[in-house]
């Protein structure tokens, strides 16, 4: 999965921007996801709803299914960043479009403004890798106009890189950097252990391995 934040002052055109691109990037086959940073407290879960009753009991997470959806309200804890949401809910997504998120160091980041004068007034990010405008001018980044929608989506699936790790390791719900020399280590170890057992292809292209806590480690503690 591929992510970038799109940024900008209220009514720049930021969510006609992620609209488009996904427009854009359906055409090209492609699955496109969502995340959307609040910058203020909202309420999606109904008063008097199911759901709503149910958090209110002191539920921590509560899901609705139907035929076609799947809804989910859950308790915001500290481990659920932009950076864990986007790899626990988006992963199987090949772009994930991040409106706001300007504080965000994991992603890269668009700047959506009208004119010269919008960006004139905001201190672009470290990580900026294009601006996007209503109108022409001169700019130190990599200039679209809002119209050039299809020139950018072209322009984001070059410069974006993977958002996943090549090795993820996650304790207690909370995932853990790994550097590039223990990514290395862990995979080709684990690779090597799978690879014997029956069953498993010669090259997978995935391996997901848990890990709980069971009887025996209580047992051991004592």
């Amino acid at each position: 999965m591929r992510a970038v934040a799109i940024i900008g002052a209220s009514d720049t055109g930021k969510t006609t921007l992620i609209t488009s691109l996904i427009e854009e990037f359906r055409k090209r086959d492609l699955k496109c996801g969502v995340l959307k940073k609040a910058s203020h407290e909202i309420e999606l879960d109904a008063e008097g709803k199911d759901s709503w009753r149910f958090i209110q009991a002191g539920a921590r997470a509560a899901a609705v299914m139907t035929d076609d959806r799947l809804f989910l309200v859950k308790k915001k804890t500290a481990a659920d960043t932009l950076l864990e949401t986007a790899l626990d809910k988006f992963s199987e997504m090949d772009l994930l479009l991040v409106e706001g998120g300007k504080r965000e160091s994991a992603f890269k980041k668009i700047l959506r403004v009208q004119n010269a004068d919008d960006h004139n007034l905001i201190s672009p990010p470290e990580d900026l890798i294009a601006i996007v405008s209503d109108e022409p001018f001169e700019a130190p980044y990599p200039f679209f106009l809002a119209t050039e929608i299809a020139r950018l989506a072209d322009f984001l699936l070059t410069v974006l890189e993977p958002l996943e790790p090549a090795v993820k390791a996650k304790v207690d719900g909370k995932v853990i950097p790994l550097n590039p020399f223990v990514q290395g280590m862990f995979g080709e170890t684990i690779r090597g252990m799978v690879r014997a057992l029956k069953g498993v292809p010669a090259n997978p292209e995935e391996i997901i391995i848990q890990v709980r806590k069971g009887k025996k480690d209580e047992e051991n503690r004592e």
